[in-house]
């Protein structure tokens, strides 16, 4: 196809090629990069020790040991059909040593607030979606708050204030991701098990406004009954001591990749 789409397939296949964000049908092809987004970043120093505990052994960490937290509320999605959804990510500033090199950040987890887009983000491009109620955040007099939720228990807060223009927002570098999926049957071994990276594609975003601040966030932790299935990762963020917090960000932007740029790590 001269748009360089292919049809894709996933479960269910029985119906063939599965619509996604990379599979738009062609009478619709031409909102692919269609979407806005509001993004609210967070970072915050922590325990270089702790950190490395999160990160596969083929990482390490790029220094100082910083834990951020980023929140993107999208609406008017090309691939929806114009509607929208709310991603929750953590990023460890980090580096790849294998035959690539490549300096920026790992993502252990991402949680969505739509079931699509964590289905297609899992089995086409190995992020670790999971799903979590995550409002878009708002403003309250000079503050912007924000949190997210599974079955009603509040594993993150963040809020974020003092903004101002901001001079430059820091450049988008690649995000690395863990892809495994086990093999039915043979409990506990792979099926598929490696690293994949996000790399340019599609038109570059278009920045409509860019603010600094100062912000904070916090995980709280959760018993196996407040979250039966996520509990042993919204722990492991929380034990991590958050000494020092950065800059905040918030930032409104337009188009943008649509991941089809994601390639495996060598």
């Amino acid at each position: 196809m001269s748009d360089g789409l292919a049809p894709m397939f996933r479960m269910p296949v029985s119906f063939g090629p599965a619509p996604g964000p990379r599979n738009i049908p062609a009478a619709h092809r031409h909102r692919r990069y269609d979407k806005n987004t509001l993004a609210l970043t967070v970072t915050a120093q922590t325990d270089a020790s702790a950190l490395s505990s999160l990160l596969p052994s083929a990482f390490s960490i790029e220094p100082p040991a910083r834990l951020e937290i980023c929140l993107l509320a999208m609406t008017d999605i090309g691939w929806l059909a114009g509607r929208g959804y709310n991603i929750l990510m953590v990023r460890i500033p980090a580096r790849w040593r294998g035959n690539d090199e490549v300096v920026g950040h790992f993502v252990p987890v991402v949680w969505e607030s739509m079931a699509d887009p964590i289905l297609t983000g899992r089995e086409e491009l190995g992020w670790p979606k999971i799903f979590a109620d995550i409002p878009t955040p708002v403003e309250e007099g000079d503050t912007w708050r924000a949190h997210a939720a599974w079955e009603g228990f509040r594993f993150l807060e963040m809020n974020a204030d003092g903004f101002a223009p901001a001079t430059e927002l820091p450049p988008a570098q690649p995000m690395m991701f863990h892809k495994y999926v086990p093999r039915t049957g043979e409990w506990g071994e792979a099926e598929v098990d490696y690293f994949t990276v996000s790399s340019s594609d599609g038109p570059a975003a278009q920045v409509r406004s860019a603010l600094q601040g100062s912000g904070r966030f916090s995980f709280s932790r959760a018993t196996w009954e407040d979250m039966p299935t996520q509990y042993p990762i919204v722990n492991a963020l929380a034990a991590l001591p958050l000494e020092q917090f950065g800059l905040a960000t918030l930032a409104e932007s337009s188009g943008g990749g649509d991941g089809s740029g994601q390639r495996r790590l060598l």
